[in-house]
């Protein structure tokens, strides 16, 4: 790890960078370089090449074109005069001499058993067309490339034969290889020297930098005594001395902002209202004990994270302008550590400085939760009462209005009148002792009176109080069980109602001819009861599942209206179960079904797990 780090420094990344773009300087003109060097010697050795070929083929046309008679003695010596022109001029090549017929008649090779053999070169074939031709072969003796060339001998068009040669060409590529090596160990030697220098060069350009970040961190932990050391006039040490600069500077803004703050503290210590003081830019700077016991927060960790009073305050920071154009107190509601919501009057003032500049907020807050939640009990249940009485009241005035209009010498208008007039009685009977409930829940909490119960035995009186009113409008209910459900402590009237309060949903919103299935399990690993009622009933939308259990909360509010439902036996359960320890939680697609499932805890030891 400590070698990572090091190759990660400014220092090290200049090394490397400069070597870099060095080793692509010499890349690109080692490349250049060899590849002119190789077409440098190859060029001069083809042209050498050809130039003797030529030489000699040129030398050789005077014996071809003179016309001889073949016993003559002058042809034996013009054959002896091509041996000894081939073998003076074939040091650096192999050389043959072939007629028009391609016949050998002079090799410079150590094999005179080839003279008078025909040869077969494609090379000698075109060059007897009068055609000069070269190529590039690997020897299938020494496996080593050869330069082969034929040049034809001939005067005007009349072709006499040709000069075949073949040079080898390995001693050629064996020196520009080590042409090549000395260049490479040249660039070697040229890299280690500049990453050398490189390194020092390098050294003079971070050492400060190195001394700068000492000095920040040292700053940082509030020590502003040390200064940069400057090296030179140039623009690291311009740095050095404005960053030397920006110290002290900081020091006496930090001096100031102590002494500031210590008054602020003095002054808004003992006050009972929560007191937040800020800078220029929102950050907390003093937060008082009131405000601590309020918001549940220490103040030094809000000074040590640098909070901001909108993040403390749950503020968006656009609303800063709003904040400071307005007097008036403002009221938040957010959730603090505790998990619970308070509501909070809070009165922000904005400082100014001489110069018309903002200097920064002094907040005052007041809890005023339980005030609020009061005020907002009253409202809601004033609301939703008043909502849910003036329907059965309006009912029941317009049809005693109706009796005593004359309907009641009518037996069977006045008996049907009478019905909905008790009906309408029954449910606000039934509204009220929710509420009455509900209020008890409120006020004193749940109390259960828990005793050993036989849970199978409580499900299965349930499932057949409800099977009448399923069969009367054609719905299957179906009751199975699972072993484990015999000795639950429980509360048993707490857990009828919640019972009676899902089926009796599931009957009244699954239509004819639909199912209902109760079905209970325990879970031994868990040591839990869990009841599920599910139902192919008209099935709630997704919008409306979060809200279901709140009270006076209805789907179709018209419909659960006229099935005598009051918005609150949901949340009556809900209260019930969650007093056993347990949860409930519902699941329901649109005109498919519900599926609501509760558990509460089973016995392990005489104790509630």
């Amino acid at each position: 790890m400590g070698k990572l780090k090091l190759f990660k420094t400014v220092q090290w990344k200049v090394v490397v960078i400069y070597v870099m773009l060095l080793i692509m300087a010499m890349q690109v003109m080692g490349a250049y370089f060899t590849r002119e060097v190789e077409k440098y010697y190859t060029n001069s050795f083809t042209e050498s090449l050809n130039n003797q070929a030529s030489l000699l083929a040129t030398l050789l046309e005077k014996h071809f074109s003179s016309p001889r008679n073949p016993d003559d003695q002058s042809v034996a010596n013009s054959k002896e005069d091509i041996d000894n022109l081939i073998r003076n001029m074939s040091k650096e090549a192999s050389v043959q001499v072939v007629d028009s017929n391609g016949v050998i008649i002079s090799t410079s090779e150590d094999n005179p058993a080839i003279v008078g053999q025909k040869t077969a070169q494609k090379e000698i074939t075109i060059a007897l067309l009068g055609t000069r031709n070269e190529s590039m072969r690997i020897d299938p003796i020494t496996e080593g490339r050869v330069k082969v060339l034929a040049v034809p001998i001939k005067k005007g068009s009349t072709v006499y034969g040709a000069v075949y040669m073949v040079a080898s060409v390995e001693e050629l590529y064996r020196t520009i290889r080590k042409i090549t090596t000395i260049f490479a160990t040249g660039t070697a030697i040229a890299l280690v020297v500049t990453a050398i220098l490189g390194y020092f060069l390098a050294q003079t350009i971070t050492k400060p930098v190195k001394e700068m970040t000492k000095q920040a961190k040292s700053v940082a932990t509030g020590d502003f005594n040390r200064k940069v050391r400057v090296y030179s006039d140039d623009e690291i040490g311009q740095l050095g001395m404005a960053f030397n600069d920006m110290t002290q500077r900081l020091k006496e803004a930090v001096l100031q902002e102590e002494e500031e703050r210590e008054k602020l503290s003095q002054i808004l210590t003992n006050m009972s209202d929560g007191v937040i003081a800020t800078n220029r830019d929102g950050t907390i700077i003093l937060v008082n004990r009131s405000a601590e016991d309020i918001l549940e927060v220490k103040e030094k960790d809000v000074l040590e994270q640098n909070r901001t009073i909108y993040d403390v305050l749950r503020l968006p920071p656009e609303e800063e302008m709003p904040l400071f154009a307005e007097g008036a107190p403002l009221l938040l509601e957010m959730m603090v550590s505790n998990r619970e919501i308070v509501m909070l009057r809070v009165l922000i003032t904005p400082l100014q400085q001489d110069s018309g500049k903002k200097g920064g907020i002094i907040a005052v807050l007041q809890d005023v939760t339980e005030q609020e939640r009061t005020e907002q009990q009253r409202r809601n249940f004033v609301a939703n009462v008043s909502h849910e009485l003036r329907t059965p009241l309006t009912t029941i005035k317009s049809y005693t209005e109706a009796l005593i209009d004359g309907a009641v010498d009518e037996p069977e208008v006045s008996n049907q009148f009478l019905r909905v007039t008790m009906n309408e009685t029954e449910r606000m009977i039934r509204l009220i002792n929710d509420l009455l409930q509900l209020s008890r829940f409120d006020s004193q909490g749940v109390y259960l009176n828990r005793t050993h119960a036989n849970l199978s035995g409580l499900l299965t009186y349930v499932s057949q109080r409800f099977a009448m009113q399923a069969e009367q409008k054609g719905i299957t209910l179906f009751f199975t069980e699972s072993g484990g459900l015999t000795n639950v402590y429980l509360d048993e009237d707490a857990i009828t109602q919640v019972l009676d309060n899902l089926l009796s949903n599931a009957v009244k919103y699954t239509p004819d001819h639909g199912s209902i299935t109760l079905k209970a399990y325990a879970d031994q690993e868990k040591y839990r009861a869990y009841i599920t009622v599910t139902d192919t009933g008209i099935g709630i939308p997704k919008r409306d599942l979060r809200h279901i259990f709140e009270r006076f909360y209805r789907v179709d509010k018209a419909r659960s209206r006229n099935q005598g439902g009051t918005g609150l036996g949901l949340a009556i359960a809900r209260e019930l179960v969650e007093a056993h320890g347990g949860d409930i939680q519902i699941t329901s697609e649109w005109n498919e079904g519900t599926e609501v499932t509760f558990w509460i805890p089973l016995m392990e030891g005489g104790k509630v797990r």
